[in-house]
């Protein structure tokens, strides 16, 4: 049978794919580094999805799941090349292959799948499964239906701005909530010595930070720095707090590892509302930062004032929480109140805590950003999570008693407000795929069911 020959060789390409990797993995640790951009379809060779089924794989944007780094050690160059020159074609075939072999039985699929040996889900499920051990990076089976896909007119915001831009995984996955914007840093490099003492000697330390110390139970990206990492971090936090934007790093790193640590000083400090999370300068001279300059949002003219407003209104809400008997039903109430207070709308504050507690208006990094504050604000740690759900996307892990859960605010913002991606396991939340640093973030184990009175 055509069908089942097309899956037997979809999913024979993927064990042969994932066989491969391992023993290259065995012979070369450092694989993964690279693997991403052999994994990355070429300009000229990119992976064509075709979408006009309802059941097809997808293939994310890989610039956003790697970067786009071209720093590559000469060493490495021809063993790279002669160990695993085909295995970004065996994927690419054995994705095309399953593709086919869904279009193909999704066609030929009786009225009543019980009559089918092979259903498009199994086929679809299986897939995806095998793609998941092998890239653990989002490729997946897509399955649209009418229930989950929102129509387009319903998905363009007032502001005339299309939304509509995630494709569902599953039946009950919202469409186009993952609005998180990563970093983009801006990369000045200098030619020589003379440009690098320029830069530097323009700047002091600023604030060095020095005596702050950061829970791990609430502060998990600075713990899980190294000593090195620990100083840049406390040094950004204590000149971001003096809205000094311009400063000499104290430790020369990469601008890769200073990337990492500015992000994890972001993901920490949701209350850092005026910092734009989506950008930086910094001069590098011979691989090494010099000198930073962070941005601070021009929406916010007074940041004083905005920070006493942005308190004044999280009191209020953690007023209304705290007197509650645990820590689930504050967690609850936090969840439903954002959840019915906040409209998924795009503008210039989205990636603060701030458009979620003083406004109304915000993306999923709103969303998740002011869920940290608050639930920490009442003594429960809870992190932000940053990856991948059809876009990128953030949502949060808390800690309730010994054990660690999903808690997606955003996407169980629905009318009415939901509860599907509420306190998940790490299994049930397949559709989250974590990144960054926030792989490192513990692992969800458990997951919690509530019944909500109607």
């Amino acid at each position: 049978m055509r069908i089942l020959e097309n899956i037997a060789y979809g999913l024979m390409g993927l064990v042969f794919a994932c066989l491969a990797f391992i023993l290259a993995c065995v012979v070369n640790p450092d694989i993964g580094v690279w693997v991403g951009a052999l994994l990355q379809p070429a300009d000229e060779e990119e992976v064509q999805v075709d979408t006009s089924n309802k059941y097809y794989v997808e293939v994310p944007d890989w610039d956003y799941i790697y970067g786009n780094s071209e720093e590559t050690d000469s060493h490495d160059v021809e063993s790279e090349e002669n160990s695993s020159s085909g295995l970004g074609d065996m994927i690419t075939n054995a994705v095309t292959g399953i593709s086919d072999a869904i279009a193909e039985l999704e066609a030929t699929e009786v009225d009543n799948p019980a009559d089918n040996d092979v259903t498009v889900e199994d086929v679809a499920n299986a897939a995806d499964a095998m793609v998941d051990v092998l890239t653990g990076k989002g490729i997946h089976v897509v399955v649209e239906s009418d229930d989950n896909k929102t129509k387009a007119e319903d998905t363009v915001s007032s502001d005339g701005s299309d939304n509509a831009e995630a494709v569902a995984y599953a039946p009950g996955v919202p469409v186009g909530k993952s609005g998180y914007a990563a970093f983009d840093p801006e990369i000045i490099e200098l030619d020589d010595e003379g440009l690098a003492r320029q830069a530097i000697n323009s700047v002091d330390y600023g604030d060095l930070g020095e005596g702050l110390t950061f829970d791990s139970q609430f502060y998990p990206y600075y713990n899980m720095l190294s000593e090195e990492g620990k100083s840049l971090y406390r040094q950004i936090y204590a000149n971001t707090r003096a809205l000094n934007p311009a400063f000499r790093p104290v430790q020369q790193v990469t601008m890769d590892t200073m990337q990492m640590i500015i992000m994890s000083v972001v993901f920490d400090h949701p209350e850092l509302f005026w910092l734009d999370t989506t950008f930086y300068q910094e001069y590098d001279y011979q691989g090494v930062a010099v000198k930073l300059r962070l941005r601070y949002y021009d929406k916010i003219k007074d940041i004083p004032s905005a920070n006493s407003q942005f308190l004044a209104a999280a009191d209020q809400i953690v007023a209304g929480a705290s007197g509650l008997p645990d820590d689930l039903s504050k967690e609850v109430y936090i969840h439903n109140l954002l959840a019915e207070k906040l409209n998924y709308k795009h503008n210039p504050l989205d990636q603060s805590a701030y458009s979620a507690i003083v406004g109304n208006d915000t993306v999923c990094a709103g969303y998740a950003k002011a869920f940290q504050y608050l639930m920490q604000r009442l003594g429960v740690p809870t992190y932000l999570c940053a990856g991948y759900a059809g876009q990128m996307h953030a949502w949060n892990i808390i800690k309730l008693g010994d054990n660690y859960y999903n808690v997606d605010v955003t996407w169980d913002d629905q009318d009415p407000t939901v509860y599907d991606f509420f306190n998940l396991s790490d299994r049930d939340n397949y559709n989250h795929k974590r990144m960054y640093n926030s792989v490192y973030l513990p692992a969800c184990n458990e997951g919690v069911f509530i019944a909500v009175a109607d």
